[in-house]
């Protein structure tokens, strides 16, 4: 198996001690392993959180002042018996505050769209890390020193590497707001009291205008929270087509990353799979059955291993041609390819030759008993098993040529 090198176990000490913030292990683990892990830190689904919740903090901010805008005026039309001006007057507000919050959500979401195209991801390999489309030295980057970063955090509440607390402050908020509502109701009420109950019609008058406010403002707060569903679905659908484009060389660089794993998983389970069938083989005296089922998991193996060699050469190349190439360290990307497809290919190829001599010995048995042997009733089974013997030679050379060509590719 392959081992890491001096000099890998020092760049892997770097990386978890000489920084200035905390990298997960799993993610430190994944670095260690293959030099490189791309991590979602902004995402579709935060700008939507972070608009919802912002929305819920400006209806707490202005609800009572939107209240008393609309109370003292509605009272004093409707005490002055004008309903016609109080129905235009009221119509005239809500369709203000719906103006407004129409205003603030589309603010915010362009202004959250923008952040979240340069920090849906974070790219980090054994000695760098890009953030904010830009490329840093990783154990010389602090995080507390990039105010950017800081503001991003503190704005979508999910510090690097850490949870979200946008739905907290959320839930937090829609409970400031209900209290708010229903101490103002108790206000009214000590109106009430406080002037010995003389001030009745003033207080219902109070009550209502405050009772149709409320439901106003939670119809408002209802019909937008639908409003920026319905606004950030769209958004999420367009933010994910700009990521695409915008981030599609770095995402195109973990695919592969990814396919070569799934390529090195299955080449191990077919060499397993393999080696029973070649062991079941040698004690079955190579049945025809058997070397079907070979052929067919050899023939697995080569397309696998074709795969894992074109995937290997895109990769490199698509590393070469971006913005990413200071960041990756091509001696460890080359010790990670021969732990993940050299190594299951030459444990295959040494497994393959071993059963080749195999059969090239029993082929060199039958011949010396054809030799030996002067009766032709007997010597033509003989004969015949010795044909079979080289087609399975034949068939077994052929897959190991191939598997070859593929080991001398990657070497």
């Amino acid at each position: 198996m392959f081992t890491k090198t001096n000099t890998y176990s020092n760049e892997k000490n770097d990386l978890e001690i000489n920084h200035f913030f905390s990298i997960p292990e799993n993610i430190q683990n994944n670095i260690n392993d293959r030099w490189f892990h791309l991590y979602e830190w902004i995402w579709s689904q935060d700008v939507k959180a972070s608009i919802e919740r912002d929305f819920l903090k400006y209806i707490k901010k202005l609800w009572v002042i939107f209240a008393v805008l609309l109370i003292i005026p509605s009272a004093i039309l409707f005490m002055a018996k004008d309903i016609t001006l109080f129905i235009i007057f009221f119509v005239w507000f809500l369709w203000i505050i719906n103006f407004i919050f129409i205003l603030i959500l589309t603010i915010l979401a362009i202004k959250r769209s923008s952040i979240l195209r340069k920090n849906a991801y974070v790219l980090i390999t054994d000695t760098s890390i890009s953030i904010n489309w830009k490329i840093e030295k990783l154990n010389n980057y602090n995080i507390n020193n990039d105010n950017k970063i800081l503001k991003i955090s503190e704005l979508f509440e999910e510090e690097l590497f850490k949870e979200s607390n946008i739905e907290k402050t959320k839930k937090s908020f829609f409970k400031q707001v209900m209290d708010n509502i229903w101490e103002w109701y108790s206000f009214i009420f000590r109106i009430w009291k406080w002037n010995n109950k003389n001030s009745w019609q003033l207080v219902l008058l109070l009550l209502a205008l405050y009772t149709v406010y409320a439901l106003s403002l939670w119809l408002i707060y209802f019909v937008w929270i639908i409003f920026v569903w319905f606004f950030g679905n769209i958004l999420s659908a367009i933010n994910k087509k700009i990521l695409l484009i915008k981030w599609h060389k770095i995402t195109s660089i973990n695919k592969h990353f990814e396919d070569i794993d799934t390529y090195s998983k299955s080449l191990v389970k077919e060499k397993n799979e393999l080696t029973t069938l070649l062991n079941n083989a040698i004690s079955n005296d190579w049945k025809d059955w058997l070397l079907t089922h070979i052929n067919t998991w050899l023939e697995n193996i080569n397309q696998n291993a074709d795969k894992s060699i074109n995937t290997n050469i895109k990769l490199k190349e698509e590393i070469n041609n971006s913005e990413y190439k200071e960041m990756f360290n091509f001696s460890i990307y080359n010790s990670w390819i021969k732990r993940q497809i050299l190594t299951p290919l030459e444990q295959i190829s040494e497994l393959l030759s071993k059963n080749l001599n195999i059969l090239s010995n029993r082929k060199q048995s039958i011949e010396k008993q054809i030799l030996e042997t002067t009766d032709p009733s007997l010597k033509w089974p003989l004969v015949a098993s010795k044909t079979r013997v080289e087609m399975k030679i034949v068939e077994i050379q052929k897959h190991l040529e191939k598997i070859n060509i593929y080991i001398d590719k990657l070497k």
